[in-house]
């Protein structure tokens, strides 16, 4: 490594330590609805990424077409098992005539063994694509359910620092 460049990149090494990867398991998952903080226990699933939008933009003297992002989506989904009324009991008042379920989730993953650290992670406006009832089928099994979602904002509240170029 040249002298001056980034010294954090030292910590990093050559390769990468298979200890430093992040365990899946380690991550916990809040919502919080109508200001009430609800640990997901059941949940065995997380994902969300931003789709970006993105329009051509095409101008004289060049072939490429260039791409020119005007929006974000935040989409995912979340799954777990059905041990509780919790999603029916929020999300019927909908059909009702009343309000529609939002609710923000907290994703917290520390893997003690990786060097990477702590991430924290804030998703606002969370809205599911589907409200899980009941999932029964004659095999052995239990009652698990999943769905997609979309989100209208996020905040990393805490990144990780093991790595940070």
């Amino acid at each position: 490594m040249a002298q001056g460049e980034n010294e954090s990149y030292s910590t990093i090494g050559e390769f990468l330590n298979g200890r430093d990867t992040i365990s899946t398991k380690d991550a916990k998952i809040f919502i919080t609805i109508e200001g009430k903080v609800i640990p997901l226990i059941e949940a065995t699933k997380f994902s969300a990424k931003l789709e970006k939008n993105k329009e051509d933009i095409q101008t004289l003297g060049s072939r490429w077409k260039h791409k020119k992002t005007t929006s974000v989506e935040g989409t995912g989904t979340l799954g777990g098992y059905l041990i509780s009324s919790n999603w029916a009991k929020y999300a019927l008042p909908y059909i009702h005539g009343g309000k529609d379920l939002y609710f923000e989730a907290t994703l917290v993953i520390e893997d003690p063994t990786s060097r990477a650290g702590k991430q924290t992670l804030h998703f606002s406006d969370v809205n599911l694509d589907d409200i899980p009832f009941a999932d029964f089928e004659a095999d052995d099994g239990v009652m698990e359910w999943e769905s997609d979602f979309t989100f209208e904002g996020v905040d990393l509240v805490e990144p990780f620092t093991g790595f940070d170029l």
